[in-house]
């Protein structure tokens, strides 16, 4: 029933006045006013409202919610574009697809005149707004309108041509779309590199070659740009994908007036994330901040970028920055209603900062109400810790932290042979080498006893091996080391120092 009061949700709320098709106390408009109330939020509600205790209230149900729908359709047609439409582009498109479904209803009944008069107008409209969609049926329609009827060779030869090339442009936009929705699905799957599918992605990415160097269209552009940034991404060629995000930027910079804030947050999201493995910090926060003046601030951009900018300033070894960053984000009214994955995100940033806290890195704030538990923490995310993100890693690693700083050894001893089932089980591809040389370096906790010389000297020949993957060279996700893991191995050993006492007590 959802599609019903999405549509019923629309017409209320365009202040839609033609109730009238509605007979009065009928059925169909008490149906229209319970959902547009609220009323009513479920089928079951809907069934229970109108056919108490009959035994073919199911059957019954549909035939009214479909009566329903069909009307509210043929009301759309009737809703001022010019009053609803969020923007110009918004309102063309609105009157090319109208315009096309009254064409179509008019050659159906062999009124071509009225038909050809609205196809020669939109036409137009569809151009200036590279709606390749609908471009392509009413040229075909123009070039047998002048072809075969009201033969005009100059209107034939015109629409014949165009025609025949928004045929290939509309070819060229199903094809990118079609590769882009197949890689998003797969990299919503498994966020890791995948050398076998990115053999796949070069064979998407050299049939779009043969399109994208003859035609452009936005579609095509905003399609077939995203396509290179995922094989790029895919092959972990950070320096690649950062020249294709400032690409497409420039483009869609130029067509700023029809480019929607989505657009640029994408394509800026994904130049942050490269920049970061780069190394190039200050750009990536640069960027991020201008990507905040237009990123409301309840939306999940803002907060996907805050936590872009946030692992910047840790990575830059910018603390104090962090610090402002992560208490911005836990002010915001709008993280209670964030998605789960979004809300423990932000739990762990905090727990990196507050560990950086405890650790002497961070002055603690003043004036600033700054509460975080650490035994709280580890309670809340011990059970996580099961599963196979890679974010477990970072949780595990932070527990380690925070015990280190308790000298509780022996609960350390419990979280190495998590990690050493986690290694075995999870972390023996490629793109998890540098995670596999830390985890090894941490099991070396135990086998020198948790005394700083002999831990380093363990250690050794796995930081050697994690040194000589540098982190812009490692075949991982960009978002995998919230601090570098050179970094977090420096604070491990500090911590093991007899003499190193932690600066702020636990709550």
């Amino acid at each position: 029933m959802d599609h019903l009061i999405e549509l019923v949700q629309f017409l209320s709320k365009n202040k839609f006045k033609h109730l009238e098709v509605f007979a009065k106390n009928s059925r169909l408009r008490v149906f229209y006013e319970k959902l547009r109330d609220g009323s009513l939020k479920t089928e079951q509600a809907a069934r229970d409202y109108f056919f108490p205790n009959d035994k073919n209230a199911k059957t019954y149900y549909y035939r009214l919610a479909q009566q329903l729908e069909e009307r509210l359709t043929n009301l759309l047609f009737l809703v001022d574009f010019n009053q609803t439409a969020a923007n110009e582009l918004q309102r063309d498109a609105l009157i090319c697809y109208r315009n096309y479904a009254a064409f179509q209803s008019l050659m159906v009944r062999f009124m071509r005149n009225a038909a050809i008069k609205i196809a020669e107008d939109t036409i137009k409209i569809s151009l200036k707004n590279e709606f390749t969609d609908i471009t392509l049926p009413f040229a075909r329609q123009l070039a047998m309108h002048y072809g075969s009827f009201a033969k005009n060779k100059t209107k034939f030869e015109y629409y014949t041509n165009l025609l025949e090339n928004m045929q290939e442009l509309l070819e060229a936009e199903i094809l990118a779309e079609k590769y882009y929705t197949k890689l998003n699905m797969h990299y919503n799957l498994k966020r890791s590199a995948d050398l076998v599918f990115a053999q796949k992605i070069a064979g998407y990415v050299k049939n779009l070659k043969t399109y994208t160097d003859r035609l452009s269209s936005y579609r095509l552009n905003l399609y077939a740009h995203q396509v290179f940034i995922y094989q790029s991404m895919f092959m972990t060629d950070y320096a690649k994908t950062a020249e294709t995000c400032r690409s497409a930027l420039q483009y869609f910079e130029q067509q700023k007036q029809r480019t929607p804030r989505a657009v640029f947050i994408t394509f800026s999201s994904q130049l942050i994330a490269s920049l970061q493995m780069l190394g190039q910090y200050d750009e990536g926060i640069r960027i991020g901040k201008n990507i905040l003046t237009i990123a409301p601030p309840h939306s999940i951009s803002w907060f996907t970028v805050m936590d872009d900018i946030y692992r910047l300033y840790l990575h830059s070894e910018q603390y104090e920055l962090a610090l402002e960053n992560i208490i911005e984000v836990k002010n915001n009214p709008a993280l209670s209603k964030q998605a789960p994955q979004q809300q423990e995100r932000c739990r762990t940033n905090e727990a990196m900062v507050y560990y950086l806290i405890r650790a002497g890195k961070l002055q603690q704030p003043q004036g600033v109400e700054f509460k975080f538990r650490t035994k709280k923490f580890i309670n809340e995310f011990n059970q996580s810790i099961h599963d196979k993100s890679g974010n477990n890693i970072l949780l595990i690693t932070l527990m380690i932290l925070f015990l280190l700083l308790d000298k509780d050894y022996s609960s350390i001893i419990d979280k190495i042979d998590a990690l050493k089932a986690y290694t075995h089980r999870h972390l023996r591809r490629d793109e998890t080498y540098r995670t596999n040389c830390f985890i090894k370096m941490i099991m070396q906790l135990e086998k020198g006893d948790f005394h700083p010389v002999a831990v380093q000297r363990k250690a050794e020949p796995y930081y050697q091996k994690l040194l000589s993957v540098p982190l812009h060279k490692a075949k991982q996700d960009y978002d995998l080391e919230i601090i570098p893991y050179e970094t977090l191995w420096t604070f491990i050993l500090e911590s093991l120092e007899p003499s190193r006492k932690t600066k702020v007590q636990d709550r």
